[in-house]
């Protein structure tokens, strides 16, 4: 093993435990410190998104009273164009609708008119922009609406909703013709409606400036081809299918990204809407800059581990320091120790001072003292020992010799025992019927015969006599030797009952083996009678 020193096993043993302790604490305020400070930047812009949806939700409020005041009259218009313009739609394709607009006094620059047909293609409108335009390219919404109204046959008016090119709150109504073949859309502008979509423009941009860590929030539209309230650029196809995943998973995010050397968290909310058939929810995106918050953290951690290096270089300066009064004291003892360990008992440790140092030195020379004495007496009674324990090996080997003598002489005897037995087994094989013979008395048949040990006390018997079958099952006393003794007087006895007695009943056959068995086995006195019998099925 490495010798080590007390300065070391200090440093081990002391140092060590709390600097590891030191790193978790510093590990775990670190980390704990960085998941408060994001889920403070998380319920930060929980509380925004909580913001503009309390704004949206008074923009729905606000847009029901507006509804409530246009939707009889846009009824009456919807109504009024069916029956009297379109109630044959005969050439509805190439009808003046401008015309028509001015005829119903409707205010070119808050009214449209749009004839859709069957496959939501506009084939006539007063926004000549819209001519051709498929509304069922927009998405499953709109396709399923227009399909819906179709299918219904009654006048619908929507809710107001965000329009993709203009950015503005636009209402819509919808209405079959007669035949069924078109339905005609009125598109409605309100100057009130652009007041609450500005209201919410400003809202997000005061959100920017209020919160110096939130670059940008914005608001998007339309599940199928979602948009911006707020933009007007194309929104990359990366972040459009995110925000797609938003609307069909109807859930919220992050996303943290490091752009120009900006920490940037991306933050999704998505906001159910029950107020539309086209537009069934909005998914509100803030972008936070995170980059101070990580680097105050890391100003943190640096100011951390520099003053943890600095406790730790002063707690091992001063360790080191207060070993040397304990070390080298102990140094000295050591040295003496190694001589002494060299065979020059007659060295003494060195005693100076008054602690515990002085007095192990003190013990240590009574106790090297008593070890010279002790190691003086010890050799003189290991060579006395050592002349006892040769005479003791000469003796044991004497009686060795003899045991391994008469371990030959029982191996002799053992072979001579199991060759008599061995022996004694084909005699039983013998005197037992051959499978010929039982097979001529019961040709169907079965014998299950598992002796104990090499010769059995358990034996089967077959004979016949007069036509007449026998067979018996036989469990002698006893196993091995003695069994198969007794075994060998049973089957005698039963050979001679049948074949030179002429006996035919059962119990005159065992009747005749009872007499035979107890005759063979008493002697003179009762006391020395044998006690072996048989057990047997006849």
């Amino acid at each position: 093993m490495k010798q080590t020193t007390v300065f070391r096993q200090l440093i081990y043993n002391i140092v060590f435990p709390v600097v590891i302790t030191l790193i978790l604490l510093g590990v775990y305020n670190f980390r704990n410190t960085r998941i408060i400070l994001r889920e403070g930047s998380q319920t930060r812009n929980f509380l925004i998104s909580d913001e503009i949806t309390q704004v949206l939700k008074f923009q729905d409020v606000t847009l029901l009273v507006l509804e409530d005041n246009l939707n009889p009259m846009l009824g009456q218009v919807s109504s009024k164009l069916i029956v009297n313009y379109f109630s044959s739609t005969k050439n509805i394709d190439k009808a003046n609708l401008v015309q028509i607009r001015n005829e119903l006094k409707l205010d070119p620059s808050l009214y449209d008119i749009y004839i859709i047909d069957t496959n939501g293609v506009v084939v006539n409108t007063t926004f000549t922009k819209d001519l051709g335009l498929n509304f069922f390219s927009f998405g499953e919404e709109h396709k399923s609406l227009i399909k819906k109204i179709f299918k219904e046959g009654e006048f619908k008016s929507e809710k107001f909703t965000l329009e993709a090119s203009t950015r503005r709150l636009k209402k819509y109504t919808y209405q079959p013709t007669l035949d069924g073949k078109y339905i005609i859309e009125l598109g409605v502008y309100s100057s009130t409606a652009d007041e609450i979509v500005n209201i919410i423009k400003g809202t997000l941009d005061e959100l920017n400036k209020k919160e110096k860590s939130i670059v940008s929030a914005e608001l998007f539209m339309n599940a199928d081809d979602p948009f911006s309230l707020t933009r007007t650029d194309e929104i990359a196809a990366e972040e459009k299918d995110y925000i797609k995943q938003r609307f069909d998973k109807r859930d919220s995010s992050l996303i943290e990204k490091k752009v120009a050397n900006r920490h940037l968290s991306y933050q999704y909310f998505f906001m159910d809407s029950r107020n539309s058939d086209l537009y069934k929810g909005s998914v509100i995106k803030i972008v936070s800059d995170r980059t101070s918050e990580i680097k105050d953290e890391y100003v943190r951690l640096f100011s951390f581990v520099i003053i943890f290096i600095a406790v730790l270089v002063l707690i091992i300066t001063h360790i080191y320091r207060q070993t040397r009064n304990i070390t080298n004291p102990i140094r000295k003892l050591v040295h003496n120790v190694n001589r002494i360990a060299d065979g020059n008992l007659s060295e003494r440790a060195e005693v100076a001072g008054n602690n515990e140092i002085t007095t192990l030195s003190q013990k240590f020379n009574v106790m090297i003292e008593q070890l010279e004495e002790l190691y003086t007496d010890l050799d003189k009674k290991v060579k006395e020992r050592t002349a006892q324990v040769v005479a003791q090996k000469e003796e044991i080997e004497t009686q060795r010799d003899e045991l391994e003598k008469h371990r030959d002489q029982l191996a002799e005897q053992q072979k001579h025992i199991m060759d008599s037995i061995t022996y004694a087994k084909r005699l039983q094989t013998a005197i037992l019927p051959t499978d010929e013979y039982i097979k001529d008395l019961f040709p169907e048949y079965f014998i299950v015969f598992h002796p104990k040990d090499v010769v059995s006390g358990d034996i089967y018997w077959f004979n016949q006599l007069n036509g007449k079958r026998y067979f018996s099952a036989i469990d002698c006393t006893g196993h091995g030797v003695p069994g198969a003794m007794v075994s060998m007087v049973g089957h005698n006895w039963l050979e001679y009952a049948v074949k030179d007695l002429k006996l035919e009943r059962p119990v005159d056959i065992l009747g005749a083996l009872n007499e035979g068995v107890t005759s063979t086995f008493k002697e003179k006195d009762e006391d020395g009678a044998v006690k072996d019998g048989m057990d047997l099925a006849l």
